[in-house]
């Protein structure tokens, strides 16, 4: 971590320590949108962290924006950090600069016809209801078309995400403006579903890291027979490994950011199975050391730990990364298989 990113993160956490509490998780939940914490990283410019400043961003790096994103996970902050900068990329590669409100990107069936009328749908779309446009990828006459459309034009179904998150359905039959279609390559709508797989494994290791903190704080504080929890042996077991299975998903998040500006299939296919298939093991110790207090709705493990199992379902859970991998490797035969394993 240079300078400039140990300077976004001190201020990022400063920052999501003050606005994003659990009771702004909470009120997410039940249908209210964290807009004072958006407002906030707006003008901090790190919802725009890593775009280049004519494509309305803040400038920096590619790994500004991905830090950002991985540490707000920490909090569960409710916000779109990870769609609207993927929806900033695909803009900017159309020299267009993204909205300072939340922009969402869709992947679902659409069609646009010659005279820009758009129909179509998608499912689980993040954040839809909160969002001022839409970013997706339509089937054209000649090909395929990016397509900034308005939220307004849809008609949006809320639905919600095990964590509480909104997932909405949205359905569209409108025309667009010239001005927001442009032609892309085929390989556009893997390269949106590669970047969600990579930002989802990079949030689900920094909400392993804060589930990490707080059970070994919990530990530390809940008294049994007279003395902390953490000083029995098998409470340090468990906790040895929770923190094992953090630090190798550490070591593969590094894995994700420095294969991200490639977007290497293999590259991300092992990161994200690695770090989702930590999930289970990870919050199934945390429970257990938090015993019933850690089930609570308002518990900030709560919020984490179904946040956990939402994000490592979408965009591919471990068992779909885990078989394209495998295909992968035995496709290279016996013979090529150690070199081809050892080259990664």
């Amino acid at each position: 971590m240079n300078e400039q990113q140990q300077l976004i993160s001190e201020t990022l956490n400063r920052l999501l320590t003050d606005l994003c509490t659990p009771e702004v998780v909470d009120g997410s939940e039940s249908g209210a949108f964290a807009e004072n914490l958006w407002q906030v990283l707006t003008e901090t410019g790190l919802t725009a962290a890593g775009l280049g400043v004519d494509a309305g961003g803040s400038g920096g790096d590619l790994e500004d924006s991905l830090l950002v994103i991985r540490e707000a996970a920490k909090f569960a902050a409710p916000v779109p950090l990870a769609e609207h900068f993927i929806a900033g990329l695909l803009l900017s590669e159309q020299g267009q600069s993204i909205e300072s409100g939340p922009v969402t990107v869709a992947s679902g069936k659409f069609v646009i016809a010659d005279d820009l009328s758009l129909t179509g749908s998608a499912d689980g779309v993040a954040f839809a209801r909160w969002c001022a446009q839409v970013v997706l990828v339509a089937e054209g006459p000649d090909g395929l078309k990016l397509c900034r459309v308005p939220a307004s034009d849809f008609e949006i179904v809320q639905k919600n995400s095990v964590a509480g998150e909104p997932r909405d359905a949205i359905s569209v039959n409108s025309k667009v403006s010239a001005e927001s279609v442009f032609s892309v390559d085929s390989q556009v709508p893997e390269r949106i579903r590669l970047m969600g797989a990579a930002l989802r494994a990079l949030m689900i290791s920094g909400a392993l890291e804060s589930v990490l903190e707080m059970t070994v704080q919990y530990s530390t504080e809940r008294l049994q027979f007279g003395r902390p929890i953490s000083k029995f042996q098998a409470i340090q077991q468990q906790i040895a490994i929770l923190a094992g299975e953090v630090a190798a998903c550490q070591m593969a998040s590094h894995f994700v950011v420095d294969s991200f500006s490639t977007l290497g299939e293999m590259d991300i296919a092992i990161g994200k199975a690695r770090i989702g298939e930590a999930v289970s093991i990870c919050t199934d110790i945390a429970h257990q050391v938090h015993g019933a207090m850690g089930y609570t709705l308002e518990h900030s493990l709560n919020h984490r730990t179904r946040r956990l199992w939402s994000w490592r379902e979408e965009y591919g859970n471990e068992r779909e990364w885990q078989k394209l991998v495998g295909r992968h490797f035995a496709a290279q035969g016996a013979d090529k298989l150690w070199d081809s394993m050892t080259a990664l």
